[in-house]
């Protein structure tokens, strides 16, 4: 397949897979989650935000839980079945069904102090073109976090940048096809954030309390 064509198999999975991924999620039965959750709820409350934009929000339970500390909280994604699950969970959030090659669009100016995407960047080109857009939305010292997969763990054998074929084995649910995702070695994700406008400020990584290997990584930019 085509780079165009993954990015477009990744959204078409999503709206079929946005139901039952949503009732995974509220039903907390994702035992990793029980630590990538607060972690980057950790990384992000600690660089004090007063406006936090959540890129790739899913059903949003990062908004709330970020919105229940006082912060102004933006939740934006390109599935609108997933927006509308948040809209339902938050009904005083601002949850936005906006394509992430539609940003800045509606958003342009508000100079938020954090963007995040928490497992939300699957794709090749639409990720670049994500980055590249993000810094003027951003306040002059604002920061981008990235929750993502640990390349360490998930390379699959191959640790060179390219597609990557998913499944959902091991989730309950109803769910259809996986989608493909785009993985990219450290070395990728450290030059994608510098190439567009930001200084790598921090990375962390979640460990697993039982294996002590990593469940994710955690990066954090700060705007140039």
């Amino acid at each position: 397949m085509t780079t165009d064509t993954n990015e477009q198999v990744i959204l078409d999975s999503w709206q079929r897979n946005a139901a039952p991924w949503t009732a995974l999620i509220q039903n907390r039965s994702l035992a990793s989650r029980r630590i990538t959750d607060p972690a980057i709820v950790e990384a992000l409350l600690a660089l004090q935000p007063k406006r936090v934009l959540d890129i790739g929000c899913g059903e949003g339970w990062l908004s709330r839980a970020v919105s229940q500390q006082g912060i102004q909280t933006t939740g934006v994604d390109g599935i609108d079945t997933l927006v509308d699950a948040a809209r339902r969970q938050h009904h005083d959030g601002e949850y936005l069904h906006l394509p992430y090659e539609q940003l800045p669009g509606p958003l342009a100016g508000r100079g938020f102090d954090v963007a995040v995407c928490n497992f939300s960047l699957f794709g090749d080109q639409s990720v670049q073109q994500l980055i590249r857009q993000l810094p003027p939305l951003l306040s002059s010292q604002g920061h981008l976090l990235i929750q993502t997969l640990h390349p360490a763990m998930t390379h699959q054998g191959d640790y060179r940048a390219g597609w990557r074929r998913s499944d959902w084995q091991g989730l309950e649910g109803d769910f259809g096809p996986a989608p493909p995702w785009y993985f990219r070695p450290l070395s990728a994700w450290l030059d994608l954030l510098q190439q567009h406008g930001f200084t790598v400020a921090a990375l962390r990584e979640p460990l697993c309390p039982e294996s002590h290997q990593p469940l994710s990584l955690i990066l954090i930019g700060q705007r140039r």
